[in-house]
């Protein structure tokens, strides 16, 4: 009992003490100060641990860059070109319809005595021999065969209406509906009767829903980066063909002018004498008549 009664007086004591230290005048003050100053420290700990985050975050990003990527899918891949860089080289040019008359004549290919456009680029080693033929982007393999004209052909399928095709091997290492990763090997350059002075190449192109594109111009690109090719366009080009056939028949048109003209000439000079003959026996027969 007398414990409690203790209990009762020291915790009197403490309260009482507590009054009388809260009628002071510092009393609130300073414990305002005292709650400000554990707020401020909170805030100050808090928005330090959050720059320490976002300068972590900043530099795994731009470790990350350091790094090269590997894309995933063919969205996000570039054309690659289709053979060892260092050993070939491009032999014969895509025909542009805007290039000069020198450019649009190395393009031509001349086959059975007609002249082909070039609707892409042919590749051939600097050593003129044989070497691996690879994809330039992954794609779904939607033509794989033998062409007596073109040797063999393989096309592959991108994505944004965009194909490839590798023509003029001499063998194939894929086949129809397989899916193919870039820098696998396609085939092995060969030769095609289409084009016998190029020798051992392989012609590559690029078509853009159907229609050749300039692939020199889309090597380190991506699918989304090729533009189509207007009806227009490929009308000028069909108008430069022709134009290009006139002016080789043009060439031939002077020494076949002139051998029909020195024919006429030869012609028209026995018809005068024969004329002249005739006149002459004529007047023979007048002057016995006489």
């Amino acid at each position: 009992m007398s414990e409690n009664n203790d209990q009762k007086r020291s915790q009197e004591k403490e309260l009482t003490g507590l009054r009388k230290l809260a009628k002071r005048r510092w009393f609130y003050p300073a414990l305002y100060l005292g709650i400000s100053s554990l707020i401020l420290i909170g805030v100050l700990f808090f928005q330090m641990r959050g720059n320490e985050q976002a300068k972590e975050e900043e530099n795994r990003v731009v470790f990350n860059q350091d790094k090269p990527s590997s894309p995933t899918n063919a969205d996000q891949e570039v054309f690659e070109w289709p053979a060892a860089k260092s050993d070939t080289q491009v032999i014969q040019p895509f025909y542009d319809v805007e290039g000069s008359e020198q450019e649009q004549e190395a393009a031509l290919v001349n086959y059975n005595q007609t002249y082909i456009q070039n609707t892409g680029i042919n590749i051939g080693a600097k050593d003129e021999k044989a070497f691996a033929v690879n994809a330039a982007m992954s794609g779904k393999v939607t033509e794989a065969k033998k062409d007596n004209l073109l040797g063999y052909v393989v096309t592959l399928k991108h994505e944004n209406g965009v194909e490839t095709m590798y023509q003029s091997l001499d063998s194939v290492n894929v086949k129809l509906g397989e899916k193919v990763s870039q820098g696998d090997k396609i085939g092995t350059a060969g030769t095609e009767a289409l084009n016998k002075k190029m020798g051992t190449h392989v012609h590559f192109e690029i078509r853009k829903n159907g229609l050749p594109v300039n692939p020199e111009h889309y090597f380190s690109k991506g699918t989304e980066d090729i533009k189509a090719v207007t009806a227009e366009k490929k009308s000028t080009s069909a108008a430069a063909e022709k134009s290009k056939q006139e002016k080789t028949d043009d060439k031939k048109t002077p020494e076949t002018t002139g051998d029909a003209a020195k024919e006429k000439e030869e012609q028209t000079s026995k018809e005068k004498d024969s004329k002249s003959e005739q006149d002459k026996g004529t007047s023979v027969e007048q002057g016995s008549v006489d």
